[in-house]
């Protein structure tokens, strides 16, 4: 079969690669379509798995079950998870599934950028089905959305809320459909891009001047728009970080702030299976259509100019079709 294969400085090389065969309660999925995710594009984060087969939003068909499979079958439409916590440490048992050490244990073999991936045991039991009539590109969009349901629960927040959201790319947007679906009151955006802004206002945001606001999501690894957010909110309010700032690059945060207003500074890696049951039936339900949100849609072999225009910021989703 092709793979994508992303190499150290960003050269990526289209190859054959060994078919993978499916063994004991595994499953080798056709890839139908992968969404390139920012992660995929931020150099400092990759570069000690490179070279590697990136791509960890994919939808696939079920090409080949293996012995010991149930409830999948020749056919079958899926959206694939490339992570699975155990789901009994004590690290899961307190809600930070992400953080466990078969979470980040667990992936895809070789990755979504590839013709075909080959699902572990602990994976099949993530696999998620998708439903008839779901444009599968719409199904790579379960995972980064599930992130976004993850980072909004973790930063509390809640119907009758005030969301102020920092950065109006893809997962911005993806937030503020979200915030709208569980009936946060006020979305607020900060996006320099003037494109962005206006696809932010038509995602139901409003600019945001001087307010103050419940919980503050910064969807930007940039330290000067971390800080700022942190200075919107409210006594009380809660500063999320959905983007990590690169290493020896830490924002300045006022500390004194944070103590005597009673803030909650917290931060959100990933996604779990929970969070991507959840983030199915907002998409599958009709009450978010992230398609619009795709801007480039290229075949595989033209992933390294998927992962370029990402990088780049002309494109505002590309998604990749195998």
């Amino acid at each position: 079969m092709r793979a994508a294969v992303s190499q150290p400085g960003g050269e990526v090389t289209v190859r054959d690669v060994p078919d993978p065969e499916p063994g004991e309660g595994e499953i080798v999925c056709d890839v139908v379509a992968c969404g390139v995710c920012a992660s995929d594009v931020t150099d400092w984060y990759i570069a000690a798995r490179l070279p590697a087969v990136l791509g960890h939003e994919p939808a696939g068909i079920v090409r080949a079950v293996g012995p010991g499979v149930e409830g999948w079958r020749v056919g079958d439409r899926v959206a694939i998870h490339h992570h699975a916590p155990c789901g009994e440490c004590r690290r899961c048992r307190r809600g930070h599934e992400t953080m466990c050490e078969r979470f980040r244990a667990t992936r895809l073999d070789p990755g979504g950028f590839a013709e075909r991936v080959r699902i572990t045991p602990e994976l099949v039991r993530e696999l998620l089905p998708i439903p008839a009539g779901l444009d599968p590109v719409a199904a790579t969009f379960i995972e980064p959305l599930a992130c976004v349901l993850r980072a909004q629960d973790r930063a509390g927040l809640r119907g009758g809320d005030s969301l102020l959201v920092v950065g109006a790319g893809v997962n911005g947007l993806l937030h503020i459909a979200a915030a709208h679906a569980r009936s946060v009151e006020v979305v607020w955006v900060r996006e320099p891009r003037p494109d962005r802004l206006r696809a932010a206002e038509a995602w139901g945001a409003e600019r945001h001047g001087n307010e103050q606001v419940d919980v503050a999501i910064v969807c930007t690894p940039k330290p000067p728009a971390i800080a700022a957010a942190a200075a919107a909110i409210a006594p009380g309010g809660t500063l999320c970080l959905y983007a990590p700032p690169a290493p020896g690059d830490p924002p300045a945060l006022d500390g004194t702030a944070v103590f005597m207003r009673e803030q909650t500074i917290t931060a959100s890696y990933s996604a779990g299976p929970h969070d991507m049951r959840a983030a199915l039936e907002l998409i599958a339900g009709g009450l978010i259509d992230p398609l619009p949100l795709v801007t480039h849609r290229l075949g595989l072999e033209d992933t390294g100019r998927a992962l370029d225009l990402q990088r780049s910021g002309e494109a505002l989703k590309a998604v990749v079709l195998p």
